[in-house]
């Protein structure tokens, strides 16, 4: 081969890769600047308010789900995404919608860069749980988060101020006030820094609310009702949309710190005023419970609605019988709709993984299909492994304990023994045989004397203790290692079963009289305790039988 064909080759060659590569960079070129323009819309849709009505949500959510089917977007963005998106379907009541588009979301933004984002995602994940009154859960969610980093170094100042409002709820509900309104003016001097014309009105509402809440808990009740009145006219209460957005973090939180106001109000003015203001008062409690237990009812804060009647009802009592007649009847009620609400949850939550299921088989038929006899193969391998274990324990079992007495066999009396002689502690044995037992199953028959011993079995099996263990040494033979702690009662155990098994009475004999022969032994170490006990049988048997020698 000429050097000039060699050339050829090398330049053909090299031309190739030069293409693949100046593809593969065109590529990834037009995949960065595809990013940076989804990027521009991404933080448009996110800048965007959710408008005032549904259509302007329900279109911003189908511009999210466009977004999301190109690929050309950055982790970070695909996260937040996510994120406003489960906002959506939060307020849109989608719960399984939710849970999905929030758990993508937190996936996304654990591989990306931004912290401060992630944070958001657990601190939306702990006020889901502190509005369902999960405390623990909640807080857990908000370990996650300060563990990715320090709530005093997040930049983001919306998300920071978030962060500090949720561990003040947290000690709101955890009844420490004073770290509660800490965390609430921490939030509220983080939200006065901000300039964006954003969030900052309505975060500002949150925190004054939940600052009235910790006024009514500390008895400053006219800082309470100034906090109310603040916001009492916003138009968060009217704006149809709005009101359902904020549903969760300011309408039902202003009225449950109401409701406590006005409770707390009634009863500290009780004893000041005339019965016409204390009536008057009264019932408007009670026209402000209906109107609070008409919105939880209507958008499914039942939970909400129990906690805070329980909180009135054993925080704020009261002696108005049509106060405590409403309350005890709303209170049945809620109980029942709680219930009837878990079942509906249940099944929702059911069908929902049922619908995704089958999404997913649509999606990816092939994949489904591995994971089925994967699972089919995992199945088959976990019922023939129970299977072998089943088997094995009993096998195991049947070793251990005779079938007839269900006392434990010879051979775990020779390994307890063994066991109890090398740990070189003082114990027991009581060594026990039926007199005459040979002449029950030729008179009476074998099943006769079976009886007689499952009978027995049970009489000894009554005397054991996590200190007493008794076995079936063989035959009409029986025997019970006796742990030190138990050995004082060593000779009143013998006894008590001698005596018992003479009071016995049995069906197929009347006056038949059964008794045993016992002896007992105590040592340690590597005496013949067994060997001695058994002595004391024999001496027991040659001596009348029906009695116990010990030594």
């Amino acid at each position: 081969m000429s050097k000039s064909t060699i050339k050829k080759i090398f330049i053909i060659y090299f031309s190739i890769v030069a293409v693949v590569f100046s593809m593969q960079l065109i590529y990834y070129v037009n995949i960065h600047f595809a990013k940076v323009t989804n990027h521009e819309k991404v933080e448009q849709i996110l800048r965007n308010d959710l408008g005032y009505d549904w259509d302007n949500i329900d279109k911003q959510l189908e511009e999210i789900e466009a977004l999301l089917e190109t690929e050309d977007l950055t982790n970070e963005d695909m996260g937040r995404l996510y994120e406003r998106a489960s906002l959506i379907c939060l307020n849109k009541k989608m719960h399984s919608d939710y849970f999905k588009n929030i758990s993508t979301a937190l996936y996304y933004l654990k591989q990306s860069d931004d912290t401060d984002y992630t944070i958001n995602i657990y601190l939306d994940l702990a006020n889901f749980y502190l509005n369902n009154y999960a405390n623990e859960e909640a807080e857990n969610m908000i370990a996650a988060a300060e563990a990715l980093k320090s709530f005093d170094e997040i930049d983001n100042l919306q998300i920071k101020a978030y962060a500090y409002r949720m561990q003040g709820i947290v000690a709101v509900l955890n009844l420490d006030y004073n770290e509660a309104e800490t965390y609430f003016n921490d939030s509220q001097r983080i939200i006065d820094l901000s300039s964006s014309n954003t969030f900052e009105t309505l975060y500002t509402a949150m925190n004054d609310v939940w600052l009235a809440r910790v006024y009514e808990e500390t008895g400053r009740l006219s800082k309470c009702k100034e906090k109310l009145d603040k916001w009492a006219d916003s138009d968060v209460f009217t704006t149809e949309v709005y009101r359902q957005i904020n549903l969760r973090d300011f309408i039902i939180p202003y009225y449950q710190a109401k409701c406590y106001y006005l409770c707390a109000e009634n009863i500290k003015e009780r004893n000041n005023s005339s019965q016409m203001d204390t009536e008057a008062r009264e019932q408007a409690v009670i026209n402000y419970l209906h109107e609070f237990m008409e919105l939880c009812e209507e958008n499914e804060y039942e939970k909400a609605e129990l906690y805070t009647l329980l909180k009135i009802q054993k925080e704020y009592p009261t002696r108005n019988e049509n106060i405590q007649r409403e309350l005890i009847t709303v209170l049945n009620e809620l109980y029942s709709n709680t219930f009837k609400q878990q079942n509906f949850t249940y099944a929702t939550a059911i069908r929902s993984f049922i619908i995704a299921a089958q999404e997913d088989l649509r999606v990816n038929q092939q994949a489904w299909r591995k994971s089925v006899r994967r699972t089919k193969i995992a199945i088959i391998s976990a019922m023939a492994l129970t299977v072998v274990v089943l088997i094995l324990i009993i096998i195991f079992m049947s070793n251990r304990f005779d079938g007839l007495t269900h006392l434990l066999t010879r051979k775990v009396f020779d390994y307890d023994l063994a066991k109890i002689q090398k740990s070189n502690n003082e114990y027991g044995i009581i060594m026990i045989d039926i007199d005459d037992f040979k002449n029950v199953n030729d008179t009476y028959g074998h099943q006769s004397g079976d009886i007689v011993l499952w009978r027995l079995g049970q009489l000894i099996e009554n005397e054991t203790t996590s200190d007493i263990h008794a076995y079936r040494y063989g035959g009409e033979e029986f025997a019970l290692i006796v742990g030190k702690n138990a050995l004082p009662y060593i000779k009143k155990m013998a006894d008590r079963l001698c005596h018992s098994m003479f009071q016995q009475a049995w069906d197929f004999d009347s006056e038949l009289l059964i008794t045993l022969s016992i002896g007992t032994a105590t040592g340690k170490g590597t005496e013949n305790v067994v060997k001695m006990a058994d002595d004391n049988l024999y001496y027991s048997k040659a001596h009348g039988k029906n009695r116990v020698t010990s030594t």
